[in-house]
C-alpha cells in the first residue's frame, strides 16, 4: 500500500500559494501621517493667530492645480503637468474662500539649483494667474504681519 503523506503536504503548499497571492493582491503599504511639518505646524500656529484677526481663513498644502488653470487650449497637458504634482503651503482666504494669497514658507533646501527651478516656475505662474505668492524663511510674528500688508 502506498503511503499518502505527500497529499497534504500538496495542499498545505497550495494554500499558503494562495495566500501569499491574495495578501500581495489586497497589500496597501500606507499609513495616516500628520498633514505639516512640525516646522510648518509651528509655523501654521502664528500664522492662524494673525489671520483670525483679519477673519480669513488658512488653508494648508493646497495644490497649485486647485488654484491656477491653464489658458492655453492648444497645450493644456504641456502646462497642466507642470503644475499639477506642486503645491503651496499655505493659501490665506477671505470668508468666501477667495484666494487672497499663498504662502510659500521657504528653507534651505530652497537653495538648490533644481529647487530654484521649481520656485521660479511656482512664480511665474501665480504672477500670470494674478495671485501674489509670498515667501517667508523665518518664523517669526513680526515676518507674518508683513505678509499680510
Amino acid at each position: 500500500m502506498k503511503s499518502l503523506w505527500h497529499i497534504p503536504c500538496i495542499i498545505l503548499l497550495l494554500l499558503a500559494a494562495a495566500f501569499f497571492i491574495y495578501r500581495k493582491k489586497n497589500y496597501y503599504p500606507y499609513a495616516a501621517r500628520h498633514l505639516l511639518t512640525k516646522r510648518e505646524y509651528r509655523f501654521y500656529l502664528l500664522l492662524r493667530e494673525v489671520a483670525d484677526e483679519y477673519h480669513y481663513i488658512v488653508c494648508p498644502k493646497i495644490g497649485v492645480k486647485d488654484l491656477l488653470s491653464v489658458t492655453d487650449q492648444k497645450q493644456y497637458m504641456k502646462y497642466f503637468h507642470k503644475i499639477a504634482q506642486k503645491h503651496v503651503d499655505f493659501v490665506i482666504c477671505d470668508k468666501d474662500l477667495y484666494v487672497l494669497f499663498a504662502i510659500e514658507l521657504d528653507d534651505s533646501t530652497h537653495e538648490t539649483k533644481d529647487a530654484k527651478k521649481r520656485d521660479h516656475l511656482k512664480d511665474k505662474a501665480f504672477a500670470a494667474a494674478g495671485i501674489p505668492l509670498k515667501r517667508i524663511r523665518e518664523i517669526d510674528k513680526k515676518q507674518i504681519y508683513k505678509l499680510f500688508r
